[in-house]
């Protein structure tokens, strides 16, 4: 039995498995972005996460990829999306517009949107006299496809004509938030909480179900409470687990004033 406020040790894919209704209101998460095994002398990236599961070609992280986004379309309920933070690193700078192609191609998702998520620092690549530093990463925003047009944004109207025609505040596809929560022993590619917010107060309301299938040390859960919203996680790893909870409880009793 899948219970909400919880983060499970155990793969996404069977997570969702186990859900038997459209039950999330908003999926935020940052996947492993498949960068560990191009470059000269082999996977050359593990050691960025304490249990890792990426050593597949490039066909076959796309079909994982897309196994992921039918599971999503399990269990997210109506017109509500799927924010997917996916980026590059000097490894594989086209599979991002790949892996988002074959998701549309294969899958009952549309791209809706893209965000692009501005850090305040970029990332080097001193080795190459040819590449630019990356300042930013793509946010890809996924409404199912029969609800490209209804699906929902909390936008405040800022007018409304004579006819009758709304006008919404302008919200840019442009977000700076920082970098990431720091790195640690277990994970040293954490998401952002800062950024995390930041999403929800575009497309999430208070009371929300977040679930986040790549929940790391739990940065996305700190933002949905944050938030005021309620949080669901899978994560492989249960060293990783253990920390996320333990962050999970220290943000509760800060909030709560104890």
């Amino acid at each position: 039995m899948i219970e909400i406020n919880n983060i499970y040790n155990i793969d996404c894919l069977e997570l969702m498995y186990n859900l038997s209704e459209k039950y999330v209101d908003l999926v935020i998460t940052s996947p492993p972005y498949h960068t560990e095994t191009k470059r000269k002398g082999g996977a050359s990236d593990i050691g960025k996460y304490d249990v890792y599961k990426d050593l597949k070609t490039e066909g076959e992280y796309i079909d994982w990829t897309i196994e992921i986004f039918k599971g999503y379309d399990k269990i997210i309920k109506e017109n509500r999306v799927v924010i997917y933070n996916f980026s590059y690193s000097v490894e594989n700078p086209t599979l991002p517009y790949k892996l988002v192609s074959k998701v549309v191609e294969n899958t009952n998702w549309e791209l809706a949107d893209t965000i692009f998520w501005k850090k305040p620092n970029s990332i080097p690549h001193p080795a190459s006299y040819n590449r630019l530093n990356r300042v930013f990463e793509f946010v890809w925003i996924f409404a199912r496809k029969s609800e490209i047009k209804t699906f929902k944004m909390f936008k405040n109207i800022v007018k409304i004509s004579k006819t009758g025609q709304k006008y919404y505040e302008v919200i840019d596809n442009f977000i700076e938030a920082k970098n990431n929560d720091g790195p640690n022993d277990l994970n040293k590619a954490t998401f952002s909480t800062d950024l995390v917010t930041k999403l929800i107060d575009i497309y999430g309301t208070a009371g929300d179900l977040i679930y986040d299938s790549f929940c790391g040390i739990g940065t996305t859960v700190l933002g949905a409470i944050e938030k005021d919203c309620n949080f669901l996680g899978s994560e492989i790893s249960f060293k990783q687990c253990e920390l996320a909870r333990e962050k999970i409880q220290s943000k509760l009793s800060i909030l709560s004033g104890k």
